[in-house]
């Protein structure tokens, strides 16, 4: 007698990616109810909080950028049960709806959502270090309409980081740890100064951080830091004991001062790689003092011999832009001609006085004979006189290239860059040390890299200022969610033996980026099987493998992928 065939049950495939993963580091934030908290929509006056609504807004952005208008798209081929629980659907997250989130985000105070998100940071992660912060700005393109409106965020032309001054923008201004973790953050008018928000954020952070936090911090920014300004802001009685760590800027007289001392006096220390890699730049520095303003700073003078190379073309290019105008005044002043020696002789000293640079510049004022000009018009009457000549005087100049010694000093100008701090105490942060916190100063520029990458953020397209403002504020969660998970990923990597697989064996990594490892999670699939009891969901065997293991750096298990929210249904597993 043959046996029945056993009856397979209904099952659906259903590609989830990193979604629920990045649902979990929200909740690991506590980024939905500090924002209902915030929210002057509460959540039992509407269908779905506001704070759900912004969550759905960040998985969005984390795992499959979508204009606004087009997020209930991406929920309906998501599975909204396992991220949101049984009661909401795709429609929930339609435009109207998250565009009212948007309005209520910015109702509830932008600065006040963000310092909470900080403070789900500090909970979140015990040795959060405060001792480097890293500050800077970048820009935001905005390709729509936008309606003025007072007191909001001004979406205009400003200086464009994206390379593109034809169309209005918004800055963003952002400092992190050196961890990469975001602790401050703002939205900012599309043509704000990078050296006037400076100022304003050394201001702010006395009011975001504590005393004791304050104390062992140091202020990490780029050279637009150091003006009379912001120096002069440090003497204030609210910022006088705050350390900072800057690049001197090149258009400082002292800056040149400096750099010729340490090449004549040749006291170097050679430090080396800071990083391991083949093509890793080797660096060597020395120190001094100076006064700035008034005041004494100390000074680390760095050769890069990675610099060696990039500012040699450079240079080449200034040398040929500086021959070819000289060579085009040089043409001018020839053609010239001046009636006295003393006239000829006093261009001759203008010219050379104004024509000091990497060449350099003989000239000598010759005489020469020319006819005479006749006193009268007309023709001149039948055996009447020629004029008698004249002398005239003539400049006739010489340029000659750059000598080997100048060539070599401007080499060497090229290849260093100098850094400026108030730490005078070489004790606690030695010269190397300011060297690698001051290169940290990547991590920072890493996040904006992150929030720029087209694959999670496109242009801004929204018609409301209020909605633009909160949504770059959204986009600043984001951006703090991203960097919970790889830090999460690469501080529990730290005690790892084998690296993560990133493509199937052909790369591995200690410290992978977190973009590598969404792309592993972006391509994990769960199987819905339809039962009396419901859905149940099984994580597809393809790759479990790394999935698994990523999971475990990030302290989740595999049912973040088969248990949906606000239920506890025992996991259930096979093929």
């Amino acid at each position: 007698m043959n046996n029945p065939i056993p009856q397979i049950p209904d099952f659906q495939v259903c590609r989830v990616g990193s979604a629920p993963v990045v649902r979990q580091l929200i909740d690991k934030l506590g980024l939905i109810d500090r924002i209902d908290q915030l929210s002057p929509v509460k959540k039992e006056d509407c269908h779905v909080s506001v704070g759900t609504r912004i969550a759905a807004l960040i998985i969005n952005q984390l795992t499959d950028r979508k204009a606004l208008y087009k997020v209930e798209e991406f929920y309906e081929r998501q599975d909204v049960e396992l991220l949101f629980g049984t009661e909401r659907k795709a429609s929930d997250f339609n435009d109207d709806a998250l565009g009212r989130a948007l309005e209520a985000l910015h109702s509830a105070g932008l600065q006040e959502v963000y310092i909470q998100a900080v403070q789900g940071i500090r909970e979140a992660v015990s040795d959060l270090s405060w001792d480097h912060l890293h500050f800077d700005t970048t820009s935001l393109v905005y390709t729509g309409e936008a309606k003025e409106e007072e007191d909001l965020v001004k979406i205009v032309r400003g200086y464009s980081k994206d390379h593109r001054p034809d169309l209005p923008q918004i800055k963003i201004g952002m400092g992190t740890t050196a961890q990469g973790l975001p602790i401050y953050g703002e939205v900012l008018d599309g043509n704000q100064d990078d050296k006037k928000w400076n100022g304003h954020f050394l201001r702010a952070l006395t009011k975001w951080l504590s005393p004791e936090e304050l104390e062992k911090a140091i202020f990490i920014a780029d050279s637009a830091f150091v003006t009379k300004d912001d120096l002069k802001e440090l003497k204030c009685k609210d910022a006088s004991d705050l350390l900072f760590l800057s690049r001197l800027p090149e258009n400082f007289k002292l800056a040149e001062t400096i750099k010729e001392k340490a090449w004549k006096d040749d006291q170097w220390e050679e430090v080396g790689k800071l990083v391991e890699g083949k093509d890793a730049a080797i660096y060597k520095i020395s120190s001094t003092k100076a006064r700035l303003d008034g005041e004494t700073y100390r000074f680390v003078i760095v050769h890069s011999n990675k610099l060696d190379g990039r500012k040699e073309k450079s240079l080449t290019s200034q040398l040929e832009k500086e021959l070819k105008k000289w060579e085009k005044d040089k043409e001018k002043m020839e053609k010239k001609d001046f009636s006295c020696e003393r006239d000829a002789q006093a261009a001759l000293s203008e010219f050379m006085k104004e024509h000091k640079g990497s060449h350099t510049v003989e000239g000598i004022v010759t005489p020469k004979e020319q006819p005479g000009r006749r006193k009268k018009r007309g023709r001149p009457k039948k055996g009447e006189a020629a004029p008698s000549p004249v002398t005239v005087y003539t400049i006739n100049l010489t340029i000659h290239p750059p000598s080997k010694e100048k060539w070599e000093q401007l080499r060497q100008q090229a290849s260093t860059f100098i850094l400026i701090t108030n730490q005078m105490d070489g004790e606690k942060l030695s010269d190397v040390d300011l060297l690698k916190a001051y290169k940290g100063q990547q991590t920072v520029e890493n996040r904006f890299r992150f929030l720029k990458n087209p694959y999670f953020v496109g242009r801004i397209y929204l018609e409301k200022p209020k909605r633009v403002e909160a949504f770059a504020y959204v986009m600043m969660l984001s951006v703090m969610v991203y960097s919970l998970f790889e830090y999460l990923i690469r501080k529990n990597m730290e005690g790892e033996n084998e690296p993560l697989d990133l493509m199937g064996g052909s790369r591995n990594s200690f410290r992978p980026t977190g973009e590598s490892v969404l792309e592993i999670l972006d391509t994990v699939d769960i199987v819905h099987f339809k039962q009396e009891e419901g859905i149940v969901r099984v994580l597809s065997v393809n790759g479990k493998a790394r999935v698994e293991r990523i999971l475990g750096l990030l302290g989740l298990s595999e049912s973040v992928f088969t248990e949906p929210q606000g239920q506890k249904i025992v996991e259930k597993t096979g093929q």
